[in-house]
């Protein structure tokens, strides 16, 4: 009996070892929104009607939004991925690593331009299809909030 138990628990391990191992190493699709914000009366953008955040504190005080871009990414862990801001300087994202359930831990940079640092870091931990949200870089008089959503909801 004890033999039967304790092949039992070897081969769960076994597999739920092998599931994770699967889980890091397959890419991580995602999107990321450059929304340009302003304080100014304005339109707000409606291709951004479908983002939830964007309409309540503290992006409801903007008065207009313009989306940018939208461009899709796709992640590995412990591949950096970087995509230039319209402002000069550079968004790195880091997928960390995939979670025991199913969540997303990333590391979120922005560099200074003409430097080679990447200052400062964030570390978030996501959900499939939640988005989060990085804004405070300033651009064309208004600011860029940055939305990235990884995986889709339910996966």
């Amino acid at each position: 009996m004890t033999r039967r138990l304790l092949a039992t628990l070897g081969a769960f391990f076994a597999i739920a070892t092998a599931s994770a191992q699967a889980r890091a190493q397959a890419p991580v699709d995602g999107q990321v929104l450059v929304v340009l914000a302003s304080d100014g009366d304005g339109p707000r953008d409606p291709r951004l009607a479908n983002v939830p955040a964007l309409h309540r504190p503290p992006f409801d005080s903007y008065g207009s939004m313009t989306l940018l871009s939208s461009p899709r990414i796709s992640l590995t862990v412990g591949e950096a991925h970087e995509l230039q801001l319209p402002n000069g300087r550079t968004l790195r994202l880091l997928l960390r690593e995939v979670t025991d359930n199913g969540r997303y831990r990333v590391q979120v940079s922005i560099n200074r331009p003409g430097t080679r640092d990447y200052l400062p870091e964030m570390n978030v931990v996501t959900s499939p299809g939640d988005p989060f949200f990085v804004a405070g870089q300033s651009h064309r008089n208004g600011t860029l909030i940055l939305g990235i959503r990884l995986g889709q909801r339910g996966a």
